[in-house]
């Protein structure tokens, strides 16, 4: 170790400003929960276990880390998305690097009961969130359920259902989500009568030179970046295609 903190108490400040300390908190537990099970994943999937779930769990885990201020922790999940995406199963010294540093993060951090979640205004205008991590669907409940009535899906199968029966104004869909991805999502929803000018803003964690464009190419209105840093942005980008649907 490098003396580095755990933890960057900036992104803690952060999200205490858009939720205040029960959003902190609810994060804090959707961590302590579900790391173990990532990380189990990753581990399982060295040992000739399902080399795409090990990949899924180590994109949460690095997802989950960034948004806590985990910044060394959500670099090594990187390290072993990368690598088990390319069939790289000799990690281990990686996998003991993950855990050692899980620990860290740990004594950070104590379990608090998560609060419920408020009761969607139906006054609001109603926009759809499709994204597998529960940690990110808080966080962008934080940010927006103020604004806007959220249904919220974990999978692309039960969000095209979802969607197709019942359309919002606006979707936010991630890319990397289990059984189907985001493009294919978006493919099924734009083939469904009715659906083919409902705005579809990309929000994920691929940020690598030219994905903006690449996804626009696909047929996405937008692209926003995860972590999300400022919350104008997704806003900005939300109220731009609302404000341009006929």
């Amino acid at each position: 170790m490098d003396g580095a903190p755990a933890v960057n108490t900036a992104a803690l400040e952060r999200l205490r400003s858009w939720g205040g300390e029960s959003l902190l908190q609810q994060l804090v537990a959707l961590f302590l929960q579900e790391t173990p099970l990532r990380v189990g994943a990753i581990r399982s999937a060295l040992s000739g276990g399902d080399l795409a779930e090990g990949e899924r769990g180590a994109h949460s885990l690095r997802s989950t880390a960034q948004n806590l201020g985990a910044d060394r922790l959500s670099a090594l999940a990187r390290e072993a998305e990368h690598a088990l995406r390319r069939g790289d199963t000799s990690i281990g010294p990686l996998v003991e690097r993950i855990e050692s540093e899980a620990q860290r993060v740990y004594h950070v951090f104590q379990p608090s009961p998560a609060t419920p979640a408020p009761v969607a205004d139906s006054t609001l205008p109603r926009i759809a969130v499709v994204e597998d991590n529960p940690d990110n669907r808080l966080l962008v409940q934080a940010l927006l359920g103020d604004r806007y009535e959220i249904d919220e899906y974990e999978a692309g199968r039960e969000a095209v259902e979802g969607i197709t029966a019942n359309p919002p104004e606006l979707v936010l869909l991630d890319i990397s989500l289990p059984e189907m991805d985001g493009t294919e999502v978006l493919e099924l929803i734009r083939r469904h009568e009715g659906l083919e000018q409902l705005p579809v803003i990309a929000l994920t964690a691929h940020a690598m030179a030219g994905d903006r464009e690449k996804y626009l190419s696909l047929g996405f209105d937008d692209y926003v970046t995860k972590p999300i840093i400022d919350e104008e942005v997704l806003i900005e980008a939300i109220e731009k295609w609302r404000s341009a649907t006929p």
